[in-house]
Parts: C-alpha cells; sequence; structure tokens
C-alpha cells in the first residue's frame, strides 16, 4: 500500500503538493477555531464542523489519487457529459430543490420524507468542470483560434457557464469567467476578441446590477466606500466587524482559540470571515503565512502550465490555478475591504465539503499535469 502511494505521487510537483498539504493543515485548524461559537449556537458536538471537514478532506484525498491513476483520455472523453451535468444542477436552483441560505440560494437540497439529509452547491462542480470543458475545446481547436473561425463557440461555452449562476452566485461567476477568459488569452485571442469579450462581460454585469432583484448587490458595493459610522448596512457591519477583528490580532495574534470577535460579532466566522479570525489569533504573522501559500500555490502552477507540452494539459492548469488565485483574491479582498462582500470561500480553508473536495480535484489534476505534461 504505501509502495502504490509512493508510485503514484512519484514525480508530481513536490512544492506544489507540501504547499496544499499546509493549506489543507492551517484550514482545518481555522475551522475547529472559528466554528467553535456555531457548535454552541447549535448544540452539537464541539468539533462537529472539524470532522465534517475532515470527513470531505479525507474525500478529496481519495478523489487526488483518483485522478492520479486514470488515463487522460478518460478524463477527456468524459468531461462533456459532467460538464451537462453541472449545468443541469445550476438549472435545479430555480425548483424546489434549491435551498434558501442568508438570502440567496446557491445550494441544492437532498430531501428524504420530510428530511434534508445533505446540501451542496453545484456551482464548486461548475468551475472545474467548464474549465477542463474549455480546455478540451481550444485544444481540439488550437490551429482554428488564429482565424476567428471559434470565436461564436467560445463564447457560447463561456456564457453557459457564466450566464445561468450569474443570477443566483454573482461572485462565483466572476471567477468563472476570468477562469475561462484566461484560458482563451493565452491561447491567442485577437485583440478584436479581447474586446468583445470584455465589453460584453461588462455589458452582463452591469445589466445583473440594475436588474430589480440585485438591490443587495449595489448596496454590498456602495458599503466599500461607506464609512463605519454611518448608519450601518448588514454588508458595511459585516466588513465593519472584520476589520475590528484584523485588528484585535495586530502583529502575533491573540493566540489559537481566542478570537473574541467570532463570538458574537463577525457573522460566518467559519465559512466567508474565516481571514478575519485567523488574523485575530495568528496575527500579520499568521495572515502574510497564509497569503505567501497561496502565491506559492499560483506561481507553481502556472509553471506547471508553462511546462506542459500537452495543450489540454497547459490550459487546464491555467484555467485552474486562475481559478483559485482569484477565489482567494476575492475572499481575502472582502475581508480587507478592497471588494464588496460577495459570499465566496476562501480555498482550502473555509468551511465547506463540496468546496474543498473540488479545490482538491483541482489539486489532483494539477498534480496529475506536473507528473505528465511534459512527456
Amino acid at each position: 500500500m504505501k509502495l502504490k502511494i509512493k508510485k503514484d505521487i512519484r514525480d508530481v510537483d513536490t512544492a506544489l503538493l507540501v504547499d496544499v498539504i499546509l493549506l489543507i493543515i492551517f484550514g482545518l485548524f481555522s475551522v475547529a477555531s472559528a466554528s467553535f461559537p456555531a457548535t454552541i449556537k447549535y448544540n452539537v458536538n464541539r468539533f462537529y464542523y472539524l470532522i465534517r471537514q475532515m470527513i470531505w478532506m479525507i474525500l478529496g484525498i481519495f478523489s487526488i489519487f483518483f485522478i492520479l491513476k486514470i488515463n487522460k483520455n478518460f478524463i477527456k472523453n468524459h468531461i462533456d457529459i459532467v460538464f451537462g451535468l453541472s449545468l443541469l444542477l445550476i438549472f435545479l436552483l430555480w425548483t424546489p430543490m434549491g435551498k434558501l441560505v442568508n438570502g440567496q440560494v446557491r445550494w441544492l437540497k437532498i430531501v428524504i420524507g420530510s428530511r434534508e439529509i445533505f446540501s451542496f452547491q453545484p456551482s464548486d462542480l461548475l468551475k472545474v468542470a467548464s474549465i477542463v470543458y474549455m480546455a478540451k475545446f481550444l485544444s481540439n481547436n488550437i490551429k482554428r483560434i488564429s482565424e476567428g473561425s471559434i470565436f461564436l463557440t467560445v463564447l457560447l461555452i463561456m456564457g453557459l457557464s457564466v450566464i445561468p449562476i450569474m443570477v443566483k452566485d454573482f461572485s462565483t461567476a466572476v471567477v468563472i469567467g476570468l477562469a475561462l477568459f484566461a484560458m482563451f488569452t493565452s491561447a491567442g485571442m485577437t485583440k478584436k476578441e479581447f474586446f468583445i469579450i470584455l465589453v460584453i462581460g461588462l455589458g452582463v454585469i452591469a445589466i445583473i446590477l440594475m436588474g430589480p432583484g440585485s438591490k443587495f448587490r449595489r448596496e454590498r458595493i456602495a458599503s466599500m466606500f461607506a464609512d463605519s459610522d454611518d448608519k450601518m448596512s448588514n454588508s458595511l457591519y459585516q466588513i465593519t466587524q472584520s476589520l475590528y477583528a484584523i485588528a484585535l490580532g495586530g502583529y502575533t495574534g491573540s493566540g489559537f482559540f481566542q478570537s473574541k470577535q467570532k463570538y458574537a460579532n463577525l457573522p460566518e466566522a467559519h465559512t466567508d470571515f474565516i481571514f478575519s479570525v485567523i488574523c485575530e489569533e495568528f496575527g500579520f504573522v499568521g495572515a502574510l503565512f497564509l497569503i505567501i501559500l497561496y502565491l506559492i500555490f499560483i506561481y507553481r502552477g502556472f509553471v506547471i502550465a508553462s511546462r506542459a507540452k500537452d495543450n489540454f494539459y497547459k490550459f487546464t492548469a491555467i484555467g485552474l490555478t486562475t481559478y483559485i488565485g482569484i477565489q482567494a483574491f476575492f475572499n481575502l479582498g472582502v475581508a480587507v475591504k478592497i471588494l464588496p462582500v460577495t459570499g465566496i470561500t476562501l480555498p482550502f480553508i473555509s468551511y465547506g465539503g463540496t468546496a474543498l473536495v473540488m479545490s482538491m480535484v483541482a489539486v489532483g489534476l494539477l498534480l496529475k499535469i506536473s507528473k505528465e505534461g511534459n512527456q
């Protein structure tokens, strides 16, 4: 068994593997602390969220080894089905299966009888599926990109991947859109195509933001520029409490499990605002360490992409690295008030089963590319 594991991870990018292990360990410690008030509130085992996160982590580890074992052609041959399934799951958000959480329908619930047994975010699957599907399409049509003959198809793929989820989960849609945009840019889009996509993207964002159901999104943007002394909206309150937590941490933090903000003032402490708890407990030093881990991840991801001789692997690595990097930036940006509140989690760190598993699936693909992509 030990020899088989060694064989599976032989020749993978060691720096990326170690970096991800550190991120996941950091995440488990952070969830253990940040979720403690929630366990008191809901009267469950004090390590309820940590145990669940560890179970999802184990499932993610199995996913990594499965990806390392399967053939590249297996992935390419089945990604159409996975992409189609992910889109179907997104459309199910408009059915009774959609679950309302904090005013947003981003979750699908599985109910047996009158009891909910499981819920998940289909957007997590869509992130990876859309990237791999786009990578397959671009690699299969690499010679036609310079001719501009596949541009409309690229727009269709981007539209299917972004617009349906944008109505329900705006920030995730932007992450997916930027990842696909980065992939098409690296494939050699023309300047004209670049500006067309830019104009269409900005236009769709404007329409969504100005729609009658997007008042809360406009309030979140406005809260970025509001003073904390103003009459607090919910978004401004969240950001203000996040900044208080970060300030309380100072240089070295108050110590593990010693955050005060997580007990009463800081909302979604173990998910959306877990970075604020990290800052309060581990201070500037801990926050800097975490940011460095993300920078290493991004650097190694693009190194893997640059070394890949196979175009399918190259575009997949670019998309996955961009998605993890942009999502981390969005979450950190919200915590320090340089971005509006988005409700997006911190990869590998925030509590969340499907998010953790799909992030680890992305890691599995990157490790596979590092092992096979330059052959």
